[in-house]
């Protein structure tokens, strides 16, 4: 499988292929590149595969905004998502001291994952229509997405988390 920085200048897409399925495809044409599979009565749980790994991201606790990653099977984390209080915006701490920071802009309907310069690396962008959608772009060669390539997928659930709890308190 190739490394998500070969898909520069390619249109990818998250897809849902059914609304009455917590399942969501990340696709480039008609290739499926990863997974994101809803877990859980609460919705605080999924299992994602993406370059023939499987990894959980998942909520420790739902009275927190933090998001855990582990490989499938393991038991320790190997990277956490902490979002600064009450803000839009957390930093995903990677192994080695290593940091991306995920940013969403609600109303503007897209959500970025930068590096510690600011620099954005991919920008994931809802489309609307009955079942979720989003377009990704990955801006510039992202070494670090490369290395950790679940952090589109969980840059996606912080997206579509932010979703549903907009559509709530609207209503």
């Amino acid at each position: 499988m190739k490394p998500l920085s070969d898909y520069i200048g390619e249109k990818l897409l998250f897809v849902q292929p059914s609304i009455f399925k917590g399942l969501h495809e990340l696709r480039s044409n008609d290739e499926l590149i990863a997974t994101i599979q809803t877990r859980g009565f609460f919705g605080v749980r999924w299992e994602a595969s993406i370059q023939n790994k499987n990894w959980e991201i998942y909520k420790p606790s739902i009275w927190k905004s933090v998001f855990e990653i582990r490989e499938a099977g393991y038991g320790l984390p190997t990277a956490s998502f902490i979002r600064e209080r009450f803000k839009s915006k957390g930093a995903v701490s990677l192994p080695k001291g290593e940091i991306l920071k995920v940013e969403s802009h609600l109303f503007k309907e897209f959500t970025e994952i930068k590096n510690v310069q600011e620099e954005c690396l991919v920008r994931i962008k809802s489309k609307t229509s009955w079942k979720e959608r989003a377009e990704v772009t990955i801006e510039k060669k992202p070494e670090l997405i490369d290395k950790y390539p679940w952090a589109i997928l969980l840059a996606y659930i912080i997206t579509l988390e932010q979703r549903h709890r907009a559509a709530h308190s609207a209503t």
